[in-house]
């Protein structure tokens, strides 16, 4: 019995440095990121527009998102929703909007680890267009900064959000 406890005594003494090494290591990242991703797509600026902007029907073709709360605008009559997956939610608002060419959204929770700015650029190119996402964020605990930066990837997020509306935009 007493070697299961030093075998146990050890592995959460083995994961407390773990967890105070990426601690540390997140403590010499920046706090903000700047990571960005794209596609060409067949649509047309205005059809991939419409797309983007109808959170109604984010969570149709975003995997995880289980549903979508519209929320009153913002004083000064910024569109603002909340989204809902497994970890919880987030309230997102709409920083700038120029349909149908580029739009900016923002996380809105000033309470999360996290936050940000997404800015999507939609340029013609032939009879379809090409699509920027610029990710504008920062991670404000040490030990999600390292997670972010060396476990996930900075990226990851928005090249998951391009897989996803590639695969819906394909349908």
């Amino acid at each position: 019995m007493n070697g299961w406890l030093w075998i146990g005594a050890g592995a959460g003494a083995l994961a407390g440095a773990a967890l105070l090494a990426a601690d540390r290591a997140g403590r010499r990242l920046p706090v903000e990121h700047v990571t960005e991703g794209g596609l060409e797509l067949s649509q047309p600026p205005g059809a991939v527009w419409d797309v983007l902007t109808d959170i109604d029907l984010y969570p149709a073709w975003r995997p995880g998102l289980t549903h979508v709360e519209r929320l009153p605008a913002t004083a000064g009559g910024r569109v603002r929703w909340r989204e809902y997956d497994r970890h919880g939610h987030v309230t997102y608002e709409v920083v700038a909007s120029e349909a149908p060419h580029r739009l900016v959204t923002g996380i809105a929770d000033q309470d999360l680890p996290y936050g940000g700015t997404w800015t999507y650029v939609l340029t013609p190119a032939g009879p379809g267009c090409s699509l920027t996402v610029t990710e504008r964020g920062e991670v404000r605990r040490p030990l999600y900064r390292a997670v972010s930066h060396y476990v996930t990837g900075e990226d990851a997020t928005v090249h998951r959000y391009l897989g996803a509306l590639a695969h819906r935009l394909a349908a």
